[in-house]
């Protein structure tokens, strides 16, 4: 299905209506996900959820989930939550503090 580029139709922005079809249409979505998620900066969580050394907090970016820590320097970095050769998930907790993480399936 092509995607859509035109939303006068769905968006009736003088009377305040959106058509319930933006939420479900799986071809708005994707090119919701293309377009905002992939092409601009994404809050994906403030410098206070990991104030310690070793801390760190998921969340998302999009579809992707990702890792928000903080490092033995103090410094905040931000990764896929994904081992790269798998792609198994590398933390399934939300938040808490460890020095590594580990591939489950890798070890």
């Amino acid at each position: 299905m092509p995607l859509r580029n035109d939303f006068d139709q769905l968006v009736d922005v003088k009377g305040g209506f959106i058509s319930r079809e933006i939420f479900v249409d799986a071809d708005i979505y994707r090119q919701e996900l293309d377009k905002v998620f992939t092409r601009a900066w994404l809050l994906v969580g403030h410098e206070s959820l990991v104030p310690n050394p070793g801390d760190f907090y998921t969340s998302r970016m999009g579809e992707e989930s990702v890792i928000l820590c903080r490092d033995k320097k103090g410094e905040i970095h931000v990764f896929l939550n994904s081992c790269r050769h798998r792609g198994m998930k590398v933390c399934r907790y939300e938040q808490g503090n460890t020095s590594l993480f580990t591939c489950p399936y890798h070890s």
